[in-house]
């Protein structure tokens, strides 16, 4: 609409055949050459374009989509998100946006824009360097995993008194209980995996 607005301005200041009553505003003034006119119009098509890309880059409540499901995934991986990766952003995404930004200084508005997204890909980004340290391995452990690293795990949790378990190298039921149990402990997302934070925690005791 603007740029059919400056369209009929240009027009009507360059047709000599125009209403003398037209555009009182102006007639006092020098016209603008036309290389002026063409100019502005780039610049207001220019501001347009980015004001509409800002706009799309941000996610906020009521979206849905896989750019959502990426956005929950990865606060959950940061430890602002308990809930399940629906792909719907309500008030349960919403206030984790808003948490993550209070924790990175950025405004706690709730609405996941660029500047929260990079920050978001950033943090999420060192969790996912693999962390070998501990003898846990480089893959994520979670119920039904077997092993070497289940034992070690089974192991050190039993050293550090969440584990009362027999060592049987086996992710059950009571190995999930227990990595809950610590991670709880720790300030990490109870999730009962052990992903790379819980294994950073496991290796640092």
């Amino acid at each position: 609409m603007e740029t059919l607005a400056y369209l009929h301005l240009s027009a009507n200041y360059e047709d000599p055949n125009s209403e003398p009553h037209q555009f009182k505003l102006f007639q006092n003034r020098n016209p603008l050459p036309s290389s002026a006119w063409i100019r502005l119009l780039s610049v207001a098509l220019a501001l347009s374009v980015i004001g509409t890309a800002g706009h799309a880059l941000a996610l906020q409540r009521g979206n849905s989509g896989s750019q959502v499901a990426t956005l929950q995934r990865n606060l959950k991986i940061a430890g602002f998100y308990n809930g399940p990766v629906t792909g719907y952003y309500g008030q349960l995404t919403q206030a984790s946006v808003s948490s993550f930004q209070r924790a990175v200084g950025l405004r706690a508005d709730g609405v996941a824009g660029s500047r929260t997204l990079a920050a978001l890909e950033n943090r999420g980004g060192d969790y996912d360097e693999p962390i070998t340290g501990g003898g846990f391995g480089s893959s994520t452990l979670k119920r039904g995993s077997s092993g070497s690293s289940v034992t070690r795990l089974q192991n050190t949790l039993k050293g550090l008194g969440y584990y009362n378990g027999p060592i049987t190298g086996y992710y059950g039921r009571l190995t999930e209980t227990s990595v809950t149990r610590f991670q709880q402990s720790r300030g990490l997302f109870a999730d009962g995996i052990v992903g790379q934070r819980t294994k950073a925690a496991l290796a640092a005791d």
